[in-house]
C-alpha cells in the first residue's frame, strides 16, 4: 500500500509523541517507532524509515531540553558570546547523540511495527494452507457430506 509523504510525516509525528510520552522507559524510541511502523502499514522497509523519522523527530525536544539543563551550569563571563557558543555546542552535540540513538532505535521499532501490522492487522485473513489438516489431504471432497444445517427444512410439516 503506497502512502503519501503527508501520511508518512503524520505517522512519524504520532510515533514521536509516543516516544516523548514514554521517555522515562528504556528504549522509548523503539515504542514510538513501533507505533509509527504499525500505523504506516505492512511494508517493513517503509516501516523502518518512518520509525527512524519518528526517532529523529523525538530527538529535537530532547536536545532542546538538554541544552536548557546545560545552560543552567554555563557560567557567562564578561563576554556573553562564550555562553552562547557553549549553549549552541551543547545543543548540537545533544542533538547528534539523540538523533543517532532515536533514529536507530526508532528504525528497529518501525521494522517490528510493520511486521506486527502484517501479522495482526487483518484478523479475518487466513491462509488456506494453515487451515489444511491431515484429513483434508486425501482426495475426498470434505463438502460432500451434508450436516443437519445443510438439509432443507419444511416449516409446513411442523405446524
Amino acid at each position: 500500500m503506497a502512502t503519501s509523504s503527508s501520511e508518512t510525516l503524520k505517522h512519524a509525528a504520532i510515533g514521536a509523541v509516543v516516544s516523548l510520552v514514554t521517555f522515562f522507559l528504556p528504549f522509548s524510541p523503539v515504542i514510538g517507532g513501533g507505533v509509527a511502523g504499525y500505523l504506516h502499514g505492512s511494508d517493513r522497509t517503509a516501516g523502518a524509515k518512518v520509525g527512524g523519522l519518528s526517532g529523529l523527530l523525538a530527538a529535537i525536544p530532547g536536545a532542546v531540553l538538554a541544552t536548557l539543563i546545560a545552560s543552567i551550569f554555563v557560567i557567562v563571563g564578561p563576554g556573553q558570546r562564550s555562553g552562547l557558543l557553549v549553549a549552541f555546542g551543547v545543543f548540537f552535540v545533544a542533538l547528534l547523540i539523540a538523533a543517532l540513538y532515536g533514529g536507530a532505535l526508532g528504525a528497529v521499532g518501525g521494522f517490528v511495527g510493520a511486521y506486527l501490522h502484517e501479522e495482526f492487522a487483518d484478523p479475518d485473513r487466513v491462509d488456506p494452507a494453515e487451515l489444511r489438516t491431515d484429513d483434508d489431504r486425501d482426495d475426498r471432497d470434505i463438502h460432500s457430506e451434508l450436516t443437519e444445517f445443510d438439509e432443507s427444512v419444511d416449516d409446513t410439516a411442523r405446524a
